[in-house]
């Protein structure tokens, strides 16, 4: 069995115990569009916003708690799976004595990853951990470990899932681990048929309560933390608002992105500095004939790029050099990738029309689970 299997029949078998609320977008502080993704339209990443660790386990005596979750998505041609450990240290601060204390972490469990197709899942887990120095510096050096993770150009990184994976169920081998509160959702696309739990910005809670325990109704966020109203006016909503005591949660954060950080496509770049140089010595042959071949395949291949913007990288980028090519001054300011991405879309020709829609069918292949 899998680690991601072993996690899930933990989560679901603890789902009685738990609550999954959506928190409304009225009783958030800062207005944003919540319309939920659609497949190949936006970027998307995953926050564990803050937790709050209520009375009740013989937390930092006998043992201490541990973050743990797994995040699912379609990456390229597959489903990968991106594992977040939070170390021991961002909780030191905490004691017996003030447990039930909000904990700000704003830690990304993700990079900005496109949503191009298929179903993102969320595993997430507050465990207990028998407490030692021995299991407090592995869990720690494996934290850091996971933090190399959520970075823009995630398949520059992949490699790493698997040793930290592996790391991380040594970890819960050794240390003896125990559930507190676990959580499993899957989410989907808005022009996907079936099912309600849309992939949509906004923040939702995990909280370890009966299931008559809390109202969402009365739920709001406060600058980025979980909190409880009685009033029902959503203008007094969050004015009146107070913090959320006496349970333990985790509060998480979707966010969506139209761009992509641009700058962070280090092949993507390095390909244009390539054309920008060759453009600025005047070898345009060179340009059509190799630079921009590999440019268009880099970019349709690219499983970092949202399905709507390799089109437009492509074109716009095709659009500079041409600019170049008929200016032919070899000190022209070369644009960043950002600033190239920011242009409006050029027009385009019947042929150029066909070549795109080619690569964009190759390079549009069936998701291969692992």
């Amino acid at each position: 069995m899998s680690f991601w299997e072993q996690f899930t029949q933990l989560c679901t078998q603890n789902a009685k115990r738990y609550k999954s609320l959506p928190i409304l977008a009225q009783h958030v502080d800062v207005e944003y569009d919540n319309a939920p993704f659609k497949e190949g339209d936006a970027y998307c990443r995953l926050w564990l916003v803050e937790m709050r660790l209520a009375k009740g386990v013989e937390w930092f005596t006998k043992r201490y708690p541990i973050v743990h979750s797994a995040v699912r998505f379609h990456h390229g041609n597959k489903n990968v799976t991106v594992p977040y450990l939070a170390e021991p240290e961002f909780i030191k601060n905490l004691t017996q004595g003030n447990l039930d204390k909000v904990i700000q972490y704003n830690y990304p469990l993700t990079s900005l990853f496109p949503f191009n197709q298929g179903l993102v899942e969320l595993q997430a887990g507050l465990f207990s951990m028998t407490a030692s120095d021995q299991i407090s510096k592995f869990a720690n050096a494996l934290g850091r470990f996971s933090k190399l993770l959520p970075v823009p150009q995630l398949s520059t990184v992949l490699n790493l899932t698997n040793p930290v994976h592996s790391g991380i169920q040594d970890l819960f081998d050794v240390g003896e681990s125990r559930l507190e509160l676990g959580y499993h959702q899957s989410f989907t696309g808005d022009n996907q048929s079936g099912g309600s739990n849309l992939l949509q910005p906004g923040y939702f809670a995990a909280i370890l309560a009966e299931d008559n325990a809390i109202d969402n109704s009365q739920l709001c966020i406060v600058n980025d933390s979980l909190r409880v109203s009685q009033s029902m006016d959503n203008r007094e909503f969050i004015k009146n608002s107070q913090p959320l005591e006496g349970y333990s949660y985790m509060l998480f954060r979707v966010e969506k992105r139209d761009d992509q950080d641009w700058e962070s496509l280090t092949n993507i770049k390095s390909l244009v500095y390539q054309a920008q140089q060759a453009v600025a010595e005047g070898k345009l042959q060179q340009v059509k004939t190799h630079v921009l071949p590999t440019l268009r395949t880099t970019i349709f291949s690219s499983p970092d790029i949202a399905k709507k913007d390799k089109r437009q990288m492509v074109l716009k980028i095709e659009d500079v050099l041409k600019e170049w090519g008929l200016q032919s001054a070899s000190a022209i300011p070369k644009p960043s990738l950002y600033a190239i991405m920011q242009r409006a879309m050029p027009s385009i020709d019947a042929e150029a029309e066909n070549e795109l829609n080619s690569l964009e069918s190759l390079f549009s292949n069936d998701i291969s689970s692992i």
